[in-house]
């Protein structure tokens, strides 16, 4: 898109629509003057015809069909009034609005109404004053090719349209899958993103017996189960302005401090998995047992980028996520269980309790702690 159309498809649309109607105003006042037989005079009715289809060019983008069957019966009063080829102008707009918005039978019949009709009235009515027919299909072919003009220009709109509107969507389903930082470097060409953070903070949440609970329960249940919940904790990570990493069964992984770094990436996290807490407390499963979560956070240094060409993400990897999971996977339910580095990074504003050391797999002996509450 060229600079100049980017700045014109910046211009607000009521002030389009007030432009348009302005200039068909203008136009129809000229055309009326020029139009009518030799030696005759507009009246008020010739002008009130005009401006009426002009002021109408205001409402065309919300009702585009009753837009177009107002200016064309606006303008019928005036053909049945007035000898006058004047045809085209008026309905210009009208005619390409609701050609764009996807009504072409109606665009067709009435442009071809306006052509075919006052050519077949006046071929039925010749005398020696009136014009010959040579002169009167000319006059007809003149009014076809305009029509054609500009349903041709409805049909460039339309497509244009719908051009923006397919690269509108395929821009939402890129950002469902990455943040959008990351989806500006994809689309600007970058081939490997990947990135290293000194300092974020992962959370790793999983559902308590879900696994075996599910067993028991329809699949269809299952997954409502799961996207009611799980709904919730998008809610709450796009609250915080925490990015979703991925879910992985009945896990979910979310991390703070990147792909933009912020420094208070603890406390959010944080603050979400105290939400996430009081959030699955609200939900049940199918059998109407209450849903409890287990949670896990580290804080640390971590890799992140796109993993993939094909159905690809983007992923945290490193000792920090690896932590994050095994103190959700080491937890106790319904409780959040943090490490020592968490701990002291948040331990001025929030209340813990101490757990104390314990076996963690593949990492030995760590001290952990349980977030309880932010301090009042």
């Amino acid at each position: 898109m060229t600079s100049l159309q980017q700045r014109l498809a910046r211009i607000p649309a009521p002030v389009v629509d007030a432009g348009l109607a302005v200039a068909l105003a203008i136009a129809n006042t000229i055309g009326i003057r020029v139009a009518l037989a030799r030696g005759a005079r507009p009246d008020a009715l010739a002008y009130a015809c005009g401006l009426t289809i002009a002021a109408l060019a205001l409402a065309r983008r919300r009702w585009p069909l009753a837009v177009l069957l107002a200016s064309s019966a606006t303008l019928q009063i005036y053909v049945a009034n007035y000898t006058s080829t004047y045809r085209a102008i008026p309905l210009s707009v009208a005619l390409a609005t609701a050609w764009a918005a996807g009504h072409r039978r109606w665009s067709l019949l009435i442009a071809a109404w306006f052509v075919i009709a006052p050519l077949a009235y006046q071929l039925s009515n010749l005398s020696e004053e009136t014009r010959r027919p040579p002169t009167l299909v000319g006059d007809a072919m003149s009014n076809a090719a305009m029509f054609a003009a500009v349903l041709v220009l409805g049909e460039a709109v339309r497509s244009r349209h719908a051009l923006q509107l397919e690269r509108e969507r395929s821009e939402r389903l890129l950002l469902n899958v990455l943040p959008a930082p990351i989806a500006t470097r994809l689309k600007a060409g970058e081939a490997v993103i990947a990135d290293a953070f000194a300092d974020v903070t992962v959370l790793f949440a999983d559902i308590v017996d879900f696994t075996q609970r599910s067993q028991r329960i329809a699949p269809a249940h299952v997954v409502a189960t799961l996207n009611e919940l799980f709904s919730a904790f998008d809610e709450l990570a796009h609250r915080h302005r925490l990015e979703k990493i991925k879910t992985i069964g009945d896990a979910y992984m979310v991390a703070g401090g990147l792909p933009n770094p912020r420094p208070d990436h603890a406390e959010a996290i944080a603050d979400m998995a105290l939400a996430m807490q009081a959030e699955a407390t609200r939900h049940t499963d199918p059998s109407g047992q209450p849903l409890q979560i287990r949670i896990g956070i580290d804080t640390g240094p971590v890799e992140a980028g796109v993993i993939g060409t094909s159905k690809f993400s983007y992923d945290v990897w490193g000792a920090t996520a690896n932590t994050a999971s095994r103190m959700e996977s080491h937890g106790v339910a319904g409780c959040i269980q943090v490490t020592a580095r968490t701990y002291q990074r948040l331990q001025d504003s929030y209340r813990f309790e101490w757990r104390g050391p314990i076996s963690v797999k593949g990492m030995g002996e760590m001290v952990t702690y349980f977030l309880v509450g932010r301090n009042r």
